[in-house]
């Protein structure tokens, strides 16, 4: 355990941040490390070209007989933000009451690693055949993953698609995530001068567009949360009735979720939603930033000539993020004075993903986590997103196995990351059972199952 402990260690020690250009020789660092990792292990690697940063490809194929596991992991890392935060350097790992501290401990190296260290527990005789793809643009989007997936289809094929870039819900208790909200992000700007304008000279004459475009933002939702924008809800999959029992049996308490993400009060919602179904399966749109005008220290007599603001959506399987952002577009601009300068501007898109749970590996990897956490799995959602699970899933036509290590306040992504050493073990135990068992899935149960996601 103690080999595996400094394995993680050492790969942590890579500040490998794709964000920032002045951690490409970091980035290149963390790629060679897992080359030497893989090749050590007899697996064969290669590295596929991507826009940023390209990703790691390995395999084992043993046995052209036996079924083919793809486990998707990433080894960026999103950056440490400010050093007075953490309570020790945050690329210097640091054990503290079982738990390991530094970034990336938890999103996505020691969960991606213990895949890895589950493949070397079974190298003597592995019962599947390994390929692993770790990507390094996943804290940036993903804007390779649709080339690679394109050029490499010979490569990546496989029966399943396994990962575990996600969290428990409490420690102890097994999930497998069955569902992945998409999201879509959409820049808006109005301009209505060529610069700012005195106030005094021109208040009361001149249009403010940070006014416009805040009382054209204030009319995208009601006060219930609901979007209005027209065409927004139409194709959106609703949870079954097995899926929302699931959901209520784990349904937390308010103060729950406002500890775990510290902040304040819930906001308004349906109420023939459960707090499960908000976060998990229901649509969203948030504005993630505005601006106009001065915002330093003190005041500043002016009209601001342009406001901006971003937009994030959270989009459910079988919306169409074109028809929406057309909506968008439409709504928009019917809502603008002539001649206001109206630029709209829409980033990558990331789908949504649900799982085919009637396949029997879902079956199959309750059964396991229960065996080895000594608690039941249980299915769950997230409202989040992995944009490379749906461009796998759909290409590949095969399942997704999204198992999640983490816990819920692991701080991923903030100061002071972290990630159970039990459940490091843990996961490395399950998942070498999972592998193991893999082959008394007949293929008949596989064939007969549905396997295409729902997008």
């Amino acid at each position: 355990m103690t080999s595996q402990i400094n394995l993680l260690s050492d790969l942590l020690r890579i500040p490998s941040v794709s964000t920032l250009t002045e951690h490409q020789p970091d980035m290149a660092s963390a790629r060679q490390f897992l080359v030497n990792l893989f090749k050590s292990l007899g697996f064969s690697t290669q590295l596929l070209p991507a826009p940023h940063h390209p990703a790691v490809f390995a395999q084992l194929v043993t046995n052209p007989l036996a079924p083919s596991v793809l486990v998707y992991g990433h080894y960026d890392v999103q950056p440490p933000g400010a050093p007075s935060l953490w309570h020790s350097p945050p690329f210097e790992p640091n054990i503290r009451k079982n738990r390991i501290y530094a970034r990336g401990a938890a999103d996505n190296k020691g969960q991606f690693l213990i895949h890895v260290l589950a493949s070397q527990n079974l190298a003597f005789h592995p019962p599947v055949n390994f390929k692993f793809l770790v990507e390094g643009e996943e804290e940036i989007g993903s804007p390779g993953i649709e080339t690679i997936v394109r050029d490499y289809h010979h490569l990546l094929q496989a029966d399943y698609l396994v990962l575990s870039d996600t969290e428990m819900l409490q420690s102890g208790h097994p999930t497998i995530d069955i569902s992945l909200r998409g999201v879509m992000d959409i820049e808006i700007v109005l301009q209505t001068a060529r610069n700012d304008l005195h106030s005094g000279q021109f208040g009361g004459l001149a249009p403010n567009p940070a006014f416009l475009l805040t009382a054209l933002l204030s009319q995208l939702k009601n006060r219930h949360g609901k979007i209005l924008l027209p065409d927004f809800y139409t194709g959106v999959v609703r949870p079954t009735p097995q899926e929302l029992a699931d959901f209520r049996h784990l349904e937390p308490a308010s103060s729950q979720l406002l500890k775990e993400g510290r902040f304040y009060y819930l906001s308004s919602g349906s109420p023939d939603l459960t707090l499960n179904q908000r976060r998990w399966t229901e649509p969203t749109l948030d504005i993630t930033g505005l601006d106009s005008g001065y915002t330093g220290h003190g005041t500043k007599t002016i009209i601001p000539h342009e406001a901006s603001a971003k937009l994030s959506f959270r989009l459910v399987p079988r919306q169409d993020p074109d028809r929406i952002y057309a909506s968008l577009s439409r709504f928009i601009t019917r809502r603008t004075p002539r001649n206001t300068v109206v630029r709209i501007i829409r980033y990558p898109v990331a789908s949504p993903y649900k799982a085919p749970t009637s396949h029997p590996v879902y079956r199959l990897a309750k059964q396991v986590l229960a065996d080895t956490f000594g608690h039941p799995a249980s299915f769950v959602g997230q409202g989040g997103s992995i944009g490379a699970v749906s461009t796998l899933t759909s290409a590949l036509n095969i399942p997704a196995v999204m198992i999640g290590f983490g816990l819920p306040d692991e701080n991923v992504h903030g100061p002071n990351e972290h990630f159970s050493l039990d459940n490091f073990h843990l996961g490395i135990r399950a998942m070498a059972n999972l592998y193991s068992q893999l082959p008394s899935l007949k293929s008949s149960d596989k064939s007969n199952s549905p396997i295409l996601p729902v997008i």
